[in-house]
């Protein structure tokens, strides 16, 4: 990427950022330390509800040593409009700490006085210090030259191809404040946050897409090919392709019933052949009654005989008592 493309890229997506947006500034009576957790606050998210999350944030608490000393959960549900009050209250709590660890207090307004090198060294020792906080402070607060980048402005600062996948990575954006002037740098910085702000949050609107469009945003190829995908499945939903999906399930029916008929011809058969095996079944029934009558008469016959023998024993034994005792001496 050339320094010259570079810089016709940043031109271009200033002046696309300044036709749609309008600058937002902030109060000029603010402190420093005012300034830092506005910026907090402000980060990723629109004016008015980092207006809204710290007005709140100064209502709900007593000063600035209770909101260090607050959890982030409470933090969290004080900051709960914007869109990610978790990062936001991590942010405020950390700085504080920091603060109130290397000064002991809460004042940081011998800082206008300072060299903007040492200054700037400085708040870098703070806690959760981040690029974008970074620059709004020295912006804002120090009178410095500086462009305020957060992560929906690196997303889109590559998606306009001004940085690359590697610069955006280390967190570089090169060239960034060389091609926005000083005198012009407050109006780029706010309309470069909205236009940002709003492509995070509705990528797909057709605002958005046309601002990217005229920024020299181009889609990649994979959702260049989407979009044919998308018109085919339009023109199936077209009222000509619905007539002939209704047309199709008409006929459906009728070679439904036409698959039936065989079904029923085969059940008709399989019910004649179940009457078959029952009456088979009816036919042998009687033959194995009368296997069994037989068989009952043959073993009443053998009881029968069996019980006739012991009856002629008796009798005989009967006889030979008689005899003997006829033959007795008197």
């Amino acid at each position: 990427m050339s320094k010259t493309s570079r810089a016709q890229k940043i031109q271009l997506l200033q002046k696309v950022a300044l036709k749609h947006f309008a600058p937002v500034l902030p109060p000029e009576d603010r402190s420093v330390l005012d300034i830092l957790m506005y910026a907090c606050c402000l980060e990723d998210a629109p004016y008015d509800a980092a207006d809204e999350a710290f007005g709140r944030l100064q209502e709900s608490y007593f000063d600035w040593n209770e909101i260090r000393v607050t959890t982030i959960t409470e933090l969290s549900e004080t900051l709960h409009n914007l869109p990610n009050p978790r990062s936001a209250a991590i942010r405020i709590k950390k700085n504080l700490q920091s603060l109130f660890e290397m000064r002991y207090s809460f004042d940081l307004e011998d800082m206008r006085k300072m060299n903007l090198g040492k200054a700037v060294q400085e708040l870098q020792k703070m806690g959760r210090m981040t690029r974008f906080v970074l620059g709004y402070v020295v912006q804002h607060a120090l009178g410095g030259h500086a462009v305020p980048v957060s992560e929906t402005i690196m997303e889109l600062l590559k998606m306009t191809g001004v940085v690359s996948e590697a610069e955006a990575a280390k967190g570089e954006t090169p060239g960034l404040e060389r091609a926005i002037p000083k005198t012009k740098g407050l109006e780029v910085a706010s309309c470069l946050h909205q236009m940002a702000v709003e492509a995070s949050l509705s990528p797909g609107s057709k605002k958005v897409q046309s601002m990217l469009k005229e920024a020299g945003y181009e889609p990649p190829p994979s959702e260049k090919q989407a979009a044919p995908a998308a018109t085919g499945a339009a023109a199936k939903s077209s009222p000509a392709a619905t007539a002939g999906k209704a047309e199709q399930k008409a006929a459906k029916p009728k070679k439904a019933a036409a698959k039936k008929a065989p079904a029923k011809a085969t059940s008709s058969k399989k019910a004649s052949s179940k009457t078959e095996t029952a009456k088979a079944s009816t036919k042998k029934a009687p033959s194995a009654k009368r296997t069994s009558k037989t068989a009952g008469k043959t073993k009443a016959a053998g009881a029968k005989k069996s019980a006739q023998k012991p009856a002629a024993s008796k009798k005989k034994t009967v006889t030979t008592a008689k005899k003997t005792t006829k033959r007795k001496p008197r």
